[in-house]
């Protein structure tokens, strides 16, 4: 019985999208390491992309241990100890076998220092993410978090692991998508916003409070696509610019939705949902097939 509670309970602290974002991110810095010409290490790819998955688990089960500590420091009860002591237990076991990863990573490999700054860089956003007193996940910036890893460290790790450098090109493509997916985390969280706050599930939404964080979801859409205009002014070629060409439309019905929502006309909360999932992912899909199948 207390099993199947600790199952519940850890299906509720896992964050499966933020999985899935970080291996395409990851997917993408390899990806470019493909389209430039250079052969992927199958194992390595493997093994970097467990390690970033990894520390994105640790981060996310001991936000639960936090969570369920401060429950039972509050009232001590017995399904509160259990818990917070079985993510205290599974977070540093996960951690764990990431190290283990991580050793035979560098064993097999020739990283220098740099493979080194990248955890340190990996474990203080664990520290920040998910350690009293940052916690960022509690305080509403989980998902700023969150976007960092995704669009920047994980792509360029994933590079670094391949060819021991970072391409400028990867900055082209990848420094844009930034406030395209903050613009998707602000447009999937308004809909909830009443609830979030009343619950206390503080969000970047809740944040910024409505009115700012739906001007600042605008926002962030003009300046994805006019950095990807820029970019392909300064250098990016046409192919890699085709990706953010097709998912515009999309991005403006999203933007039109969410216009339409500041100016007081009914909510059509599915299609706003619909459009920002719709314009992040075909970005997603456009770059994984020209950088892994040209």
């Amino acid at each position: 019985m207390e099993e199947s509670k600790i199952n519940v309970e850890l299906k509720k602290c896992l964050n499966f999208s933020a999985l899935f974002m970080l291996t395409i991110g990851y997917s993408v810095g390899a990806g470019l390491v493909s389209y430039i010409g250079k052969k992927i290490d199958l194992q390595i790819f493997l093994l970097g992309l467990m390690i970033v998955l990894l520390f994105n688990l640790t981060e996310e089960i001991l936000v639960c241990f936090f969570k369920y500590n401060d429950a039972f420091l509050s009232k001590r009860s017995r399904k509160t100890y259990i818990l917070k002591n079985s993510f205290l237990v599974l977070s540093f076991s996960i951690l764990t076998i990431g190290a283990i990863f991580s050793v035979l990573l560098y064993s097999i490999s020739t990283f220098g220092l740099i493979f080194w700054i990248f955890l340190g860089i990996f474990f203080t956003i664990l520290f920040l993410y998910s350690v009293p007193p940052f916690n960022f996940k509690k305080k509403g910036f989980g998902d700023f978090l969150i976007a960092i890893c995704v669009i920047a460290v994980s792509p360029a790790f994933a590079m670094v692991l391949q060819q021991n450098e970072i391409h400028t090109t990867l900055f082209f493509i990848t420094f844009p998508a930034f406030f395209l997916l903050l613009s998707y985390f602000l447009s999937q969280t308004l809909e909830n916003y009443y609830l979030d706050l009343k619950s206390q599930n503080h969000t970047l939404m809740t944040k910024f409070g409505w009115k700012t964080g739906m001007n600042l979801h605008n926002i962030f859409l003009l300046t994805t696509y006019l950095l990807y205009g820029l970019a392909s002014i300064i250098g990016l070629s046409g192919k890699l610019s085709l990706p953010a060409l097709v998912s515009f439309p999309v991005a403006v019905l999203q933007f039109w939705e969410m216009w339409r929502i500041s100016e007081g006309y009914k909510p059509r909360w599915k299609l706003l949902q619909l459009s920002s999932m719709g314009s992040i992912s075909i970005l997603a899909y456009f770059f994984l097939f020209i950088l892994w199948l040209r």
